[in-house]
């Protein structure tokens, strides 16, 4: 195995949530030989998958040794800094997070620090607008705000965020990824952090219009009071569904309602909330669907309610690393 170049750019976030994820596997004790050549043959596919393999096993060895700031909740290396390579050392420095499937490198936290709103692990937070509207932000989201004598424009760079949009002359748009949503008098939820890469609208009050950024407002579908929208991660816009407003609403009291969700999503949501990796051994598992009410306060007993009524094993591999397998 040859090291990763030194000039290796950071490895894209999707690799190094695979590579974490191979690592984890390996180490599960359920490991057998062939995903070992597996592995192998998946690190050797680029110099990016490589350098991606190298900080995941990197990672992984320093996972027994990670610590846990008291006063923020953001986890640390425990290791000598000058053994760390760029991305651990930047990681380390802002706070290690969970993204649904693995790690969350320092890209998302350094989108995070350079926003105008934001909060961290477990946090959330309401703010008032200038022009009256209100926004409610859930753990680990970053928004930047332009308001401007003809628009008032939102762009949601990660995480969820509920809207509930003040009247005025000036439209009210937020723009994640490359889908905007255009309120139509309204109070709405837009939640950027599913497994898939996919975006959610739901909608609590009056309407909005869901279009690409693309192909503007004429290819938009409205989305009414009591209906949620996804997005997927290709742009595509599906068809509008029948939601219980109380379930957008219901992350504000610290609930995740799930109705026939896919479990990636579940795990999704409670890995805001959770200060370390949570990490599947087969992407297969995501897809299995739940109908649960779980407290984001406590994602470790909330997994626990999960693998109680689900075919599924949750085993804490470390202080800071979970591994969720099939029974």
């Amino acid at each position: 195995m040859k090291p990763a170049s030194a000039t290796t750019q950071c490895p894209a976030r999707d690799i190094s949530d695979a590579a974490l994820a191979w690592v984890v596997r390996l180490h599960s004790g359920e490991a057998t030989s062939e995903d070992q050549r597996a592995y192998d043959a998946w690190r050797g596919q680029s110099a990016e998958h490589e350098a991606a393999a190298v900080e995941a096993e990197a990672l992984w060895d320093d996972a027994a040794h990670l610590r846990r700031d008291r006063r923020t909740g953001l986890v640390y290396p425990g290791r000598d800094t000058a053994l760390l390579s760029r991305r651990r050392l930047l990681t380390g420095a802002v706070g290690i997070a969970v993204l649904g499937g693995g790690l969350a490198a320092s890209r998302p936290w350094l989108r995070i620090l350079g926003s105008d709103y934001a909060t961290t692990t477990a946090e959330t937070r309401s703010i008032n607008l200038p022009d009256g509207s209100r926004v409610v932000l859930n753990a680990r989201t970053a928004m930047d705000v332009d308001f401007d004598e003809r628009a008032r424009r939102v762009v949601l760079k990660e995480g969820q965020a509920f809207f509930d949009v003040a009247a005025d002359a000036r439209p009210f748009q937020v723009a994640s990824g490359e889908t905007i949503v255009k309120a139509l008098g309204t109070a709405f939820d837009v939640d950027a952090n599913a497994a898939d890469g996919s975006l959610g609208i739901a909608v609590t009050r009056h309407s909005v219009r869901v279009s690409p950024m693309a192909g503007g407002d004429l290819m938009g579908v409205t989305i009414a009071e009591g209906e949620r929208v996804s997005v997927g991660g290709d742009g595509a816009i599906g068809n509008p569904v029948v939601q219980d407003p109380a379930i957008a609403l219901a992350w504000q009291s610290g609930m995740y309602v799930a109705e026939n969700r896919r479990l990636g999503d579940v795990v999704a949501a409670l890995s805001r909330y959770h200060g370390g990796w949570i990490v599947f051994s087969h992407d297969r598992l995501k897809s299995t669907l739940v109908s649960a009410v779980l407290d984001l306060r406590t994602p470790d007993a909330s997994l626990s309610a999960l693998a109680s009524g689900l075919p599924i094993r949750v085993t804490r591999m470390t202080r800071f690393v979970t591994l969720i397998s099939a029974v």
